[in-house]
């Protein structure tokens, strides 16, 4: 892997990608003047401005990985999620008609026979229940060395990420969740699929309020009895799924549980929903799973005494460690939840939680590799980019009981965290080789401000976070071509400031050069857009700008007048001189 050090080299990786031909790779150069001279980084900005490339694509490109941006025909334009499984990418069909969800199995588990038990079991499930609350997949194929699923795309923010940026959720909300989640599974359950890894992770919520189910990489499908031998074989047959959701009978023996395994997981996923807390917060997974089969949970309306008692009873029920004392089927689930459910619209920016999954995304890449057999089971369920938003996952683990501690993932344990630097993660934290971010400070000091191009005043920054675009309510308001509703945010960290760009549409530019992540100092120059230019100043500090730099060439220009006219007074008038002296 090598980077385009010239323009040539650019448009040669763009044409190798597969994204344009030899033919349009001429024709938009042509099109937008770009002579061969430029450097990498300067095409790639036009490019991204004029919508010819995603700043995912760019990037790519100007890293020398052209591999895999075209997979099958499907062109990839951003990550969606990522999990053990591998990435989960917004693409284009070939035909260009429609953006699509497509899950590619990462090459490390290529040959992996656990993985792909799993990849078409997901598309088996997904293919043969036709449901609004199941997100459908409409192919599983493969190009030898890739495989992959197309599904719809949903855009849409987990429960689990609901549950950590925005807290324990209002009952009502959490009941109709819960109702939508239960109709969805009595669907499944009625076409001979038991979901077997239900929790908060694998459901996504649109804006809209509607909640759909994903993920049925553990399932378990009639009629599919060698896959579930591949499932035994290769992760055990004692104890498949999340040890802070799974049914007391399924850590027992996976292969015999019922649909009354999931009534279970979904009690427990509604406990999160509503407390922000798991059932059983222990330390270990041997624990976890030893309450889970002895220990009664509490009451939720124990944690949050607002919560009605008919509501409490209802998880209590689902939560009974005998199936038999149980809900029956999810259908009865539903009907229970539904005096109490209310759907609601839900606000959340789907640009900015994409953009935080691709920065985990990329940094569990550059990770050292750590083999495991058996991956996460979501494409969204790691909780360490909640640390950019300066929440912190408590240490109580929630991570497949089948999958090595390098493939945990964590409980919605959320609390807030103290604005110090971020401690190295401990023995029970995140595992998948991305660091944490610092938390903005809570008050900057005094007298810094951005000059704005087009504004007689400079914006003072009064606070240590601050987000910037178009979008009303912004802390730092742009407008112009080129500029994201969320374009990035400016924040205050450990006694500097610090930019950080969010947009996946609109690049930045730091002192003319791409930005992604950078220090701040007085006088840098932010671009945004084609000419919108934003300069960080403090009072105490030298003035950088163009303003200053007029007054000295003005000063400059007088004191020279004034020496021009000395001399010429000396020449014409000597005698005044010597009057004077």
């Amino acid at each position: 892997m090598q980077a385009p050090v010239t323009g040539t080299d650019f448009f040669k990786l763009l044409e190798k990608s597969g994204l344009l031909t030899q033919e349009q790779c001429q024709r938009v150069g042509q099109r937008y003047g770009l002579p061969q001279t430029q450097s990498p980084q300067q095409i790639a900005e036009l490019l991204v401005t004029e919508r010819v490339l995603t700043p995912f694509q760019a990037e790519r490109l100007l890293e020398g990985r052209y591999r895999g941006l075209v997979v099958d025909g499907y062109r990839i334009r951003e990550v969606l999620g990522f999990g053990g499984m591998g990435c989960v990418y917004i693409a284009e069909e070939p035909t260009g008609e429609r953006k699509v969800a497509l899950k590619v199995l990462s090459t490390e588990h290529a040959l992996d026979a656990g993985m792909l038990a799993r990849l078409k079991l997901e598309a088996a499930a997904g293919m043969k229940i036709h449901h609004p609350g199941i997100i459908r997949t409409h192919r599983l194929a493969s190009t030898g060395a890739v495989h992959y699923l197309v599904m719809d795309l949903v855009r849409g923010i987990s429960l689990h990420e609901l549950v950590a940026l925005h807290g324990p959720l209002k009952y009502s909300m959490a009941c109709d969740i819960g109702l939508q989640a239960a109709e969805a599974l009595h669907a499944a359950h009625q076409a001979g699929i038991i979901h077997r890894d239900i929790k908060p992770a694998n459901f996504l919520v649109e804006s809209s309020g509607l909640a759909r189910v994903l993920d049925f990489g553990l399932a378990m499908i009639a009629d599919t009895s060698d896959d579930e031998f591949s499932l035994s074989m290769v992760f055990g047959h004692d104890c498949l799924g999340t040890p802070d959701y799974i049914s007391p009978e399924q850590s027992l023996d996976s292969r015999k549980v019922d649909l009354r395994a999931d009534v279970y997981s979904l009690g427990a996923t509604l406990f999160v929903a509503l407390t922000g807390k798991v059932p059983f917060p222990d330390k270990s997974n041997k624990a976890k799973l030893e309450a889970q089969r002895t220990r009664p949970a509490r009451n939720v309306c124990e944690l949050k005494p607002d919560i009605p008692p008919e509501v409490g009873a209802i998880i209590q029920r689902m939560l009974e460690k005998d199936p038999a004392r149980r809900y029956q089927t999810a259908a009865e689930v539903a009907e229970a939840l539904r005096p109490f459910a209310v759907r609601k619209s839900i606000q959340f920016d789907f640009r900015e939680l994409i953009t935080l999954r691709a920065r985990q995304a990329k940094a569990r890449a550059e990770a050292a590799p750590r083999k495991s057999s058996a991956p996460r089971s979501s494409i969204s369920n790691t909780a360490d980019w909640l640390r950019t938003e300066g929440l912190e996952i408590s240490s109580a683990d929630s991570f497949s009981a089948a999958e090595t501690p390098a493939a945990r993932t964590h409980a919605p344990e959320i609390r807030r965290k103290p604005a110090t630097p971020t401690a190295p993660a401990s023995e029970t934290g995140p595992r998948s080789g991305a660091t944490s971010v610092n938390q903005p400070t809570s008050q900057p000091p005094l007298g810094w401000t951005l000059r704005i191009t087009g504004r007689k005043e400079d914006q003072p920054l009064l606070r240590a976070r601050n987000s910037v675009g178009k979008k009303p309510g912004s802390d730092i308001q742009l407008s112009g071509e080129g500029i994201d509703e969320l374009h990035g945010r400016i924040d205050y960290l450990n006694g500097s400031w610090h930019y950080l760009h969010e947009s996946t549409e609109c690049p930045t530019l730091l002192n003319q050069h791409p930005c992604k992540r950078a220090r701040l100092n007085h006088g840098s120059v932010l671009r945004f857009g084609r000419q919108l230019q934003v300069t960080l100043l403090h009072a105490a500090q030298p003035a950088v700008t163009g303003r200053p730099r007029k007054t000295l060439l003005w000063t400059f220009l007088v004191l020279i007048l004034l020496l021009v006219a000395a001399v010429a007074l000396a020449l014409l008038r000597p005698d005044l001189l010597d009057a004077l002296f």
